[in-house]
């Protein structure tokens, strides 16, 4: 079984030919035998649903939104009602916030609380409710998707505050889940899933360098096709496999 949360698929309902990153996980769980539950914050995206008709006996679909307490809390007993333990928990949630504003400018703090409440703590919420059924299967992993902007010794740019401390906050309880699940085997893989083409900034972004297809493929290949071992530290991998300087 696995679990994709949530706000994987809010930026797909634009074009029906491109998908973003928590769809085409879904899609390449599925063609690996996988039982997914997916979750979404927006009942109007209707592809999960496409998806599921083709995979009618291997997928769940779930409301969730990991900014709210209840609506956590609420997941946690669906989750529990459908499927004995998670082999795989993938935390895809994200929002960008403001790109623009550097030092100097009218910063708007409340917006960026908000993507830290997603970005960090919302990925906190939903591992923290179903860490007991990861830890009841046999793979015990937890894949969260971060991002190179998360890089304290590799930051370069002077705007994205919000983006990039929400993903280096989304690190940190990553290093501090692993240490709380490695002593009974679990782990926490930090994964940078590339530049990709998505509406994330709400527009198809013409810039990216690889489809939400090649990175979704490329993750899975990392975090299930190779040994990857369990270390003192969560591994911090881009989507090839390569480490990323924390």
């Amino acid at each position: 079984m696995a679990l994709l949360s949530p706000e994987a698929f809010d930026n797909n309902i634009c074009n029906a030919t491109i998908y973003g990153l928590g769809l085409e996980l879904a899609r390449e769980l599925l063609l690996r035998d996988f039982y997914v539950v997916a979750c979404r914050k927006n009942p109007e995206e209707t592809q999960v649903e496409e998806m599921m008709a083709l995979f009618p006996d291997h997928m769940a679909i779930l409301p969730l939104d990991i900014g709210d307490d209840k609506s956590v809390a609420a997941l946690e007993n669906q989750v529990v009602a459908l499927v004995p333990h998670l082999d795989l928990l993938v935390n895809n949630a994200g929002i960008l916030g403001d790109m623009q504003k550097i030092l100097g400018d009218d910063l708007d703090y409340t917006e960026m609380l908000q993507v830290l409440n997603v970005n960090a703590v919302g990925t906190l919420r939903v591992t923290n409710a179903l860490c007991g059924l990861v830890m009841k299967s046999t793979l015990k992993m937890i894949v969260n998707i971060s991002s190179e902007a998360g890089s304290v010794q590799d930051c370069f740019r002077q705007e994205w505050f919000g983006y990039c401390m929400s993903k280096s906050a989304n690190n940190m309880q990553s290093a501090l889940v692993h240490n709380n699940i490695k002593k009974d085997g679990g782990r926490v893989v930090v994964i940078h899933p590339g530049h990709v083409a998505t509406y994330m900034r709400g527009h198809l972004d013409t810039t990216a360098r690889i489809t939400a297809t090649e990175s979704a493929k490329s993750i899975l290949k990392v975090v299930l096709d190779k040994p990857l071992p369990v270390e003192e530290r969560p591994l911090y991998l881009d989507y090839r496999g390569v480490r990323l300087p924390w």
